[in-house]
């Protein structure tokens, strides 16, 4: 008498439930970030986020085991303008401009780059930075995202002076510092909410700032 055959058990697969569990997961990102922007890092709870995207506390408990992991959700929501598991330099805005022609197309790539990230995640990224020297969970988070932009710049650097165009004085470290301002979160606030620029102001104010630093 032979052997019962057991079949290999087919791989799960419920692609409705998945789509409904990432837009549940959006939703909570979404409202964690209105909630930490409006409130700070102390007055944002797990259990107001929860209210807010309109879930239970034990679901928003279930992705992030603590507030500190919800705020780094956030702040890759915010820079990347959703959850898709792709990293920044994997977007296509980043493909465009290492495709780019030549020096100045590709600076005004990234100038565009820029602005959206710093209108989505300068505010998030003021949360971060507030609360990182009494927080040592998010000092951590604050320590990977200054170590995220240099490697950004690093990068924007290295790409720029291998295009045509660019000016033989202009090096590597120099070019570094000139994105370092551009992509900080302070210079984006400093100019819309003190000196009054909209988005569409500050991308052309980069551009400017862009032009006069780098390519004269």
């Amino acid at each position: 008498m032979s052997d019962p055959v057991n079949p290999q058990k087919r791989p799960y697969h419920a692609p409705q439930r998945a789509a409904a569990a990432a837009r549940t997961r959006e939703a909570i990102a979404a409202a964690a970030m209105d909630v930490f922007e409006r409130l700070g890092w102390s007055g944002a709870t797990m259990r107001g986020i929860a209210e807010q995207a309109g879930v239970s506390l034990k679901t928003v408990e279930a992705l992030h085991r603590t507030k500190a992991e919800l705020l780094k959700e956030v702040v890759d929501y915010a820079i990347a303008g959703d959850l898709r598991p792709v990293p920044i330099l994997g977007r296509d805005s980043v493909a465009a401009m290492q495709a780019a022609p030549d020096a100045p197309t590709m600076l005004d790539l990234h100038a565009r780059h820029a602005h959206a990230i710093s209108e989505r995640a300068a505010s998030i990224f003021w949360v971060a930075e507030q609360a990182a020297p009494a927080h040592e969970d998010v000092a951590t988070l604050w320590g990977h995202m200054c170590d995220n932009r240099r490697a950004g710049v690093h990068w924007a650097a290295a790409t720029l002076l291998a295009k045509p165009g660019m000016p033989a004085h202009v090096g590597q470290r120099y070019a570094e510092e000139v994105f370092w301002i551009a992509t900080d979160p302070a210079t984006y606030r400093s100019l819309t909410l003190g000196r009054g620029l909209d988005p569409a102001g500050f991308e052309a104010w980069i551009r400017n700032f862009y032009d006069k630093m780098l390519l004269h």
